[in-house]
């Protein structure tokens, strides 16, 4: 019943993910970014570089996937990005599309500056396929 999988931008299960980022500012205002974007030379979706911005702000990263719906509660869904364990806030179905499943990852400031790194998602034991985001 759980076998994780993230989508990719490319469709291709690795590189630039399907996925959006979420920046919360210090008001509580919320700023809706892509997590990648078309490079036209390399002629596929690339890592969009993430801002993790001041000390005040949060920043979140929404991926979109399948096969962790049926998890069997969300103390068994993890996440690690570059090598971090990442606080997973939400793991089910994305809910305005049949069969998305959506996770959501506060990404923790340790990560900047550290450029491509992949993301993981693990889901009652089984992990998912990695893709990228590239932390500024």
């Amino acid at each position: 019943p759980v076998a994780p999988g993230l989508f990719a931008a490319n469709a291709s299960g690795s590189g630039a993910p399907a996925a959006i980022v979420i920046r919360v500012l210090a008001n509580g205002a919320q700023i809706y970014e892509p997590a990648a974007v078309f490079d036209p030379t390399a002629n596929r979706f690339v890592p969009r570089q993430i801002d993790l911005g001041g000390e005040t702000e949060q920043v979140f990263l929404v991926l979109f996937g399948t096969g962790w719906r049926s998890r069997s509660n969300l103390a068994n869904v993890s996440a690690r990005v570059g090598g971090v364990a990442t606080e997973v806030l939400y793991a089910g179905l994305q809910g305005d599309f049949v069969g998305l499943d959506q996770v959501n990852l506060k990404l923790p400031r340790s990560l900047a500056g550290r450029g491509l790194v992949e993301v993981v998602l693990f889901a009652d034991g089984y992990s998912s396929n990695a893709v990228q985001i590239n932390v500024k």
